[in-house]
């Protein structure tokens, strides 16, 4: 049993405080149900999916989901048609739409990738996405940009890993071919749910401490990088975020922390100061150097929390113990969950962040990225939220206007545009905004 009367005595004694960890009830029915995926689909619709948490090993096939923020949560039955299929992932874009990943526990049923399109009532299985080469198919996880951009992961079949991508949103999945991928090491394998991405990268972790890496939503060719961990998972594992396409921070079960500035090619051993924690990490987006890190402390293995606010130099204990290791993310400054257990349908299961962990940043320059820059016309911007784009030219007239539907990657036209510097204006949903200088060539 979680201590979950120690953890509400200590809540209420902070909440005059501006920031802390309140325990919601996920909804699910059994007790010790984990918190395995927190997937944002904005920053009010929040779906997540749960797992055996008693260390019993069976498999659960169940989400919950919030349209208030995290503050209630509906949870339901995954059902796939098989009690031998597992959730490796899931990954939402709506409060209706979502995908899961399902891994087989027998040779007799196949994994793949199932969509729900009203809110998790059903689900449907979407079978160009075939993993069908027998027990070699393992389905870990899948991701969407959008409703219509995907991919998703798995073992390797057939001599090379098992990854598809879709243009419209799954009806047809195209099968990356060997040629674009490098060659698996011997017993090599991916692990469910451990990726990350920033723009179009995205990174896939493996049990022989490698990053397969993409660069443009899973299309194309993938390269891979050896970090200094041995594995991603079991007890050598290893967390990894980046707050953009290059910069990233990696820590290990062993407290150790190591650091990227080249998308995972090379990294180097760092030495902080503070409560590091040995389980998952994240970047804060929109607040420039803020990350947040759970699981057992370096010094006497307690659970709880830190963050740090300059890029993880240093570390700061948040002074409140929580049950979590699995998973924590947020989408913005106010907006944050960490994994928790389930008490009953009505207590425990996961931890909303109250208050705010940084001013938001969104005129950092780490916060939008533009890309290329220079450009002879076309350009992406990448961020969180982002609803306006307006350009400027050097004498401040407005040439350019775009409104978007709050998305976090937007491409802009500037093949009109005469060759020169112009600044680019972004604002995102909350109305903050951020100014970058790009060349037109």
């Amino acid at each position: 049993m979680k201590k979950l009367l120690l953890l509400s005595f200590f809540a209420m004694g902070i909440t005059s405080q501006a920031q802390y960890w309140e325990t919601k009830a996920t909804g699910f029915s059994t007790a010790s149900t984990g918190v395995n995926e927190v997937s944002f689909a904005d920053a009010n619709n929040v779906w997540i999916s749960g797992y055996d948490g008693s260390g019993g090993g069976a498999q659960f096939r169940v989400y919950s989901r919030s349209s208030d923020a995290g503050n209630t949560w509906t949870s339901g039955q995954i059902s796939l048609g098989s009690t031998d299929l597992g959730i490796g992932s899931i990954c939402a874009i709506s409060a209706t739409t979502a995908w899961v990943a399902a891994f087989p526990n027998t040779a007799t049923v196949q994994g793949g990738i199932w969509k729900t399109v009203n809110g998790g009532t059903t689900w449907t299985k979407q079978p160009t996405a075939s993993f069908n080469t027998g027990i070699e198919s393992f389905t870990n996880l899948v991701h969407f940009w959008d409703e219509n951009n995907g991919f998703c992961a798995g073992d390797p079949a057939s001599g090379y890993m098992e990854m598809y991508t879709t243009v419209n949103g799954g009806t047809n999945w195209t099968r990356v071919p060997s040629a674009n991928l490098p060659i698996p090491l011997e017993g090599e394998y991916g692990y469910t749910r451990l990726y990350e991405t920033f723009g179009d990268r995205v990174w896939v972790c493996t049990n022989k401490g490698r990053l397969y890496r993409n660069d443009n939503k899973g299309v194309g060719q993938w390269i891979a990088f050896q970090t200094p961990n041995t594995d991603f998972g079991g007890d050598l594992g290893a967390a990894i975020t980046f707050q953009d396409a290059n910069n990233g921070l990696m820590i290990s079960r062993a407290h150790e922390q190591y650091r990227t500035t080249n998308g995972g090619e090379t990294w180097t051993q760092e030495f902080p100061d503070g409560a590091i924690r040995s389980g998952d990490v994240t970047y804060v987006p929109g607040s420039a150097n803020v990350l947040v890190n759970i699981g057992e402390d370096s010094l006497d293995l307690v659970r709880g929390s830190s963050k740090s606010t300059d890029d993880g130099l240093t570390w700061e204990d948040l002074g409140q113990p929580i049950d979590a290791v699995s998973t924590v993310e947020f989408f913005d400054a106010t907006h944050g969950f960490a994994s928790g257990f389930t008490q009953s349908t009505t207590a425990g299961g996961i931890y909303k962040w109250i208050g705010t962990l940084a001013t938001v940043d969104f005129n950092s320059a780490k916060s939008i990225t533009a890309s290329p820059n220079p450009t002879s016309g076309a350009l992406r911007i990448a961020g969180k939220n982002i609803n306006a784009v307006n350009v400027y030219d050097v004498l401040g007239k407005q040439v350019l206007a775009k409104k978007f539907s709050t998305l976090n990657e937007v491409e802009l036209d500037l093949s009109a545009l005469k060759s020169g510097v112009y600044m680019v204006n972004v604002a995102n949903n909350a109305g903050a905004t951020s100014t970058v200088k790009v060349v037109k060539q």
